[in-house]
């Protein structure tokens, strides 16, 4: 069985479901695998919410690329008759450094509040019964957006229903690494997924 399957078994278990199982009472999981696997990855996430929502589950799972979504923010909203991406993309070529630092202001002064409410809305305008937020491109969000950020930012909102992240990297002694290589602080509350799928 790969991995895809086991992920679906999981999410089909009623009982898995239920927002308050998890440790701490936190309901977020993270699934770690090799980058280079990202696209496959994205490719098993469709195929996985497909099965979910079939008529045998009636599963609602919302499905982010939380890098397209910061994008979209920023889209959104305009600065001196342009938008915010457009006059962060003319400040880059300035002016790295500065750019980033506008991101992440915009990224903790409203993206976070942006996201909740389309969340919000999201499973308010559903009939299905509302159980899974999933989140990818954390890859492609970084240095924009790091899934503890993520994570500490929205903890509220995860306690209603049961998140699942998925993240290029690897979790060893309780420590998650983005690509391998960097340290993602504060993820220590979130279940790693791949455990208990016995890999």
């Amino acid at each position: 069985m790969n991995s895809a399957d086991k992920i679906y078994d999981l999410m089909s278990d009623k009982g898995f479901q239920e927002p308050r199982t998890g440790n701490l009472f936190f309901p977020a999981y993270i699934y770690t695998y090799k980058p280079e696997l990202e696209y496959e990855i994205r490719d098993q996430i469709v195929q996985l919410t497909n099965k979910l929502k079939r008529p045998n589950h009636y599963l609602d799972c919302l499905v982010i690329n939380i890098y397209e979504e910061l994008i979209n923010y920023l889209k959104a909203d305009s600065f001196s008759g342009s938008t915010i991406f457009d006059s962060i993309l003319e400040k880059e070529k300035e002016d790295y450094e500065d750019a980033l630092n506008w991101v992440l202001d915009e990224v903790d002064n409203g993206f976070y509040e942006y996201f909740e409410e389309k969340i919000k809305d999201h499973f308010k305008e559903k009939n299905e019964k509302r159980v899974f937020l999933i989140i990818y491109g954390f890859g492609t969000a970084f240095p924009y957006l790091r899934a503890s950020d993520f994570l500490k930012k929205t903890e509220k909102l995860i306690k209603e229903f049961k998140v699942i992240v998925f993240y290029p990297g690897t979790y060893e002694n309780s420590n998650y690494s983005m690509f391998n290589e960097l340290n993602d602080d504060n993820l220590y509350r979130a279940n790693h997924l791949n455990n208990q799928l016995g890999e």
